[in-house]
This record gives structure tokens, sequence and C-alpha cells, in this order.
């Protein structure tokens, strides 16, 4: 029996999959990729990414041009979505939403009417082979599912994984379950891979993500005042909770405003309250981090939150949602914020950070202390390469036992 061996250079062959790619694309799961991907390449390693030509990902439209690009040293392969329905998936989607669980048959319908690419699946079965590791995310996409079957011997799933039911869903076990390995972001994304979900997948570690943020020249002219939001502007992310107590906290006499940096279709009504500046640099989104009061993270469904850690490097607390696992057990273990759940601990909390200047600073002190140890890309890419040396070793042990 052929056994399976990783010879011990340090230039490993690694490919990332995922369906959006770019400087440009907003989203944690395509940051992760990107910074990931970045970080190997900086290591010395042969680093490739295989994508899709799209950009965005409500439309799915073939954006950029298809083939071979070189992009911060890192190889891009992009291909043409091939397959796209989108009454069928929103048709699914809704069921879920609607439901929480569903049926077999709508999980299936889920999975089929994705965005896929026919050529990224043909690439995948012909190289995988040449290449030590292939790690594709995040989970709640069709071509992820399809790309990790392409090579399920040589995918690593890294799924981004949330309490929702896209989780429940049987693609979603089998995915897993049957992969070489899956990697996840926090000790609660495992827990609830392996305690509430009770799958059992392969192999298992914690890998964590790795943030990178430049140092702010400046903060805002509002310094330590105002809250910021920074990410995606969705329903998924809490925003409808957020906006109703910023809106209601300023109509009761609050003097407080939120800035939301980032892009989405669901923006904030036009209130005093709230400053929209979009899409800004990284210079921009560091100065912002650095002159709010706090970050507040309202999701329940994290599996990571980098801009919690973003926040953190820029020295300030964060306020996140009690009922995230995720997000309350980054704050617990960095003492680097506070949660709540009711408007009053909303409320409660701001006026603590204004009130408690030097906590609010500790906060943020011990919270970049956290990141600084655990998630860096440095970091997390030699963790990376120590589990899959392990995983590697361990099947080639078992192998030469039987």
């Amino acid at each position: 029996m052929k056994h399976e061996q990783m010879d011990m250079r340090t230039d490993l062959r690694v490919a990332v999959i995922v369906p959006r790619y770019g400087a440009h694309i907003v989203g944690g799961a395509e940051s992760q990729a990107r910074g990931f991907a970045e970080a190997c390449a900086r290591r010395g390693w042969h680093i490739e990414v295989w994508t899709t030509c799209a950009e965005d990902h409500y439309t799915w439209e073939n954006s950029l041009p298809a083939g071979r690009t070189v992009e911060n040293d890192v190889i891009v392969h992009r291909f043409p979505i091939t397959h796209w329905a989108p009454e069928k998936r929103a048709h699914a989607d809704v069921r879920m939403a609607t439901w929480g669980r569903v049926p077999e048959h709508i999980a299936w319908d889920w999975l089929d009417a994705g965005a896929h690419s026919a050529p990224l699946y043909a690439h995948i079965m012909q190289h995988a082979d040449h290449f030590d590791a292939l790690v594709a995310l995040p989970y709640a996409m069709a071509l992820t599912h399809f790309a990790a079957w392409s090579a399920p011997h040589k995918v690593i799933v890294w799924p981004c994984l949330h309490n929702e039911p896209y989780a429940y869903m049987l693609p979603t076990r089998l995915l897993l379950e049957n992969v070489y390995g899956v990697m996840l972001n926090s000790p609660e994304e495992a827990d609830l891979l392996t305690t509430l979900l009770r799958y059992t997948p392969q192999r298992m570690a914690v890998l964590g993500e790795g943030v990178v943020l430049p140092s702010p020249s400046r903060a805002d002219d509002n310094t330590y005042h105002d809250l910021l939001y920074v990410g995606r502007f969705e329903e998924g992310k809490n925003l409808p909770l957020l906006y109703l107590y910023v809106r209601r906290y300023v109509e009761q006499g609050g003097d407080l405003r939120l800035h939301l940096v980032g892009k989405g279709p669901y923006t904030p009504p036009q209130h005093p309250a709230f400053v929209v500046r979009g899409f800004v640099s990284e210079e921009e989104k560091a100065a912002a981090y650095a002159g709010a009061l706090a970050l507040c993270q309202p999701s329940l469904n994290e599996s990571f939150s980098l801009t919690i850690m973003e926040s953190w490097l820029a020295g300030r607390p964060v306020l996140v949602h009690g009922d995230c696992a995720v997000t309350v057990g980054h704050v617990r273990r960095a003492q680097g914020g506070l949660w709540f759940r009711t408007y009053d601990e909303f409320v409660g909390a701001i006026e603590w950070l204004r009130a408690h200047p030097e906590e609010a600073a500790r906060m943020g002190r011990n919270g970049r202390e956290y990141v600084q140890r655990n998630y860096t890309w440095d970091v997390v890419v030699e963790r990376f390469e120590r589990i899959l040396r392990a995983w590697k070793q361990q099947s080639s042990s078992g192998e030469q036992l039987q």
C-alpha cells in the first residue's frame, strides 16, 4: 500500500479554494482566504488560489476575466460560473429561514441551485494530487461542497461554521465527516461541531485566523465617544437590533452616533444617529477603530470575527451580543470588552465605557496582547503546518500498522 507522507521541506504546496477572491472583495471568509494565502506566500510555500470570476455573491456575474494572475505573490486561477439558479436557491433559503430545519430534498435543492463552476471542479480533480493540501472555505456555499467532493482525500474544510440551518443539513454532515480534515476558527466553533451537531470529522483541529491592521496615524476626531460597526451591511449580522437600539437611545436623549464602515444592502434608516462611511482604505479603517468608544459586533452567528480582532489591534474594546458563544468566548479570554442582550444592558455598557476611560483602554490593550499571542498570520500559518504534518504522520503510521 502506498503510504501518505509529506516531505520535511518547508516549501509546502497548498491550494486555497474560495468562491470569490480579491483585495476588493468584502467578506469574512474572503478576507480569511486572502490573508492565509498571502501569509503562505511570505513563508516561501507554493501557494495557489482556485476561485471564480464572480465578485458579487448576490448575482454571481462573471465580472472578472478567467485565467491565471499573480496577486501579492499568490498565483490565482479564476474559472467562470457555469450554473446558478437564483429563484430555486432563494426558495430553499426562505424555507430554511422560516423552518430552521428543512426536509432532505430542500437541502439537496439548496446545494444544486447554488453558484457552480464546472471548469473549477475539473481543475481540482486534475491537479489535487500535486498539492500537500487543498483548503476550502466557507461551508455555507454550494461551490465549496462540490469543490471538496472533487478531491475529498486532499481537502481540508475551513468551514466558518455557525449555528444556523445550513449547519444541520445532511449535505453539511456528509461534507464535514468525509473530507480529509476540518480546521476551526475557535474552541466554541469546535464545540458546536462535535457537541451540538454531533459530527465526527476524520481529523479536526482549532486553527484560528490571522489578523493584520496598519497602525493608524491618528484617531478620529470624535475620540472615544461614538460606536463603530465594521463589516457587511446585512440583516444576518443582527443589524436590525443594533439600528433599533442606537436610534432608541438617541431619541431618548442619549448623545451617540453609530459609524458604519463597509457595504451591503441593509443600510441604516435616514437618521442623525447613523454615519455611513462605506468602503474605506485600510488606513482610514484603522483610524476609525482607534477613535471609537468601542466596536459593536451584534452578530449572533460568528465563527471568529475579524473585526473584533482588528479593534483590539487598534487598542479599543469591543461590545458583543451575549448570545454569540464565539464572540463572548473571545471577550472572556481576552478580557477585552463587554456584552449585552437587552436594550438596558446595551445602554449600560455604553455609559460604563464612557465613565471608565482607563478601564476601557485597558480592555483594548488586553485584546491587543491576545491577538498578538494567538492570531497573527505568522502564528496561524505555523500552527497550520504543525497540524498538517501531525495529521500526515498519523495517517502514515496508521497505514503501516494495518
